[in-house]
């Protein structure tokens, strides 16, 4: 079943991701990235990148959106150093534009806030730089890819709730 429509789907649920679907969700991410038009030889340098991995669905939360049992998109989180970053958010090509990868990242910012982090970071692909922008990431930077020398990926970082919250208050 495709998407359709301009609005986030009201038939959309984002529940945790299953051990179970870690595979599942590594094809969606390899769909999800070949969206963009690379080549086939830069596809296979990124699979074991984007492999999603049993150990981390458990080790850190993930989430899938789904709308009527179908997946169509999802995201994971990566512990950083100083804070939390966003390992994946990922959208089934035949819905990118629907508001799915919308509902991800607000959702995504909602938990980093409940988790208790102020900031969320993307090391994000270049061609999903203008997607954070209008999500209201700050650029912060770049990091140099590990799959392609040269390449510079944009890293950008959003405020959480947490931050914004008035002390004494509940998120």
């Amino acid at each position: 079943m495709a998407c359709s429509g301009k609005a986030v789907p009201s038939d959309l649920v984002i529940r945790a991701a299953r051990a179970d679907e870690a595979a599942a969700l590594t094809e969606l991410a390899m769909r999800s990235k070949a969206y963009w038009g690379y080549e086939a030889a830069f596809l296979a340098r990124c699979r074991a990148a984007l492999e999603v991995k049993t150990a981390a669905l458990s080790a850190q939360p993930h989430f899938v959106a789904e709308r009527h049992g179908r997946r169509v998109g999802f995201y994971g989180f990566e512990s950083l150093p100083d804070d939390v970053g966003l390992d994946y958010l990922f959208v089934e090509p035949d819905c990118v534009g629907q508001g799915i990868g919308r509902a991800l990242w607000q959702h995504a910012l909602t938990v980093a806030a409940r988790l208790g982090h102020r900031t969320l970071t993307v090391v994000a692909d270049p061609n999903a730089a203008g997607f954070y922008r209008r999500m209201g990431a700050a650029p912060a930077g770049g990091q140099t890819s590990e799959l392609e020398p040269g390449r510079i990926l944009p890293v950008f970082r959003a405020t959480t709730a947490v931050a914004l919250a008035v002390p004494g208050q509940s998120v």
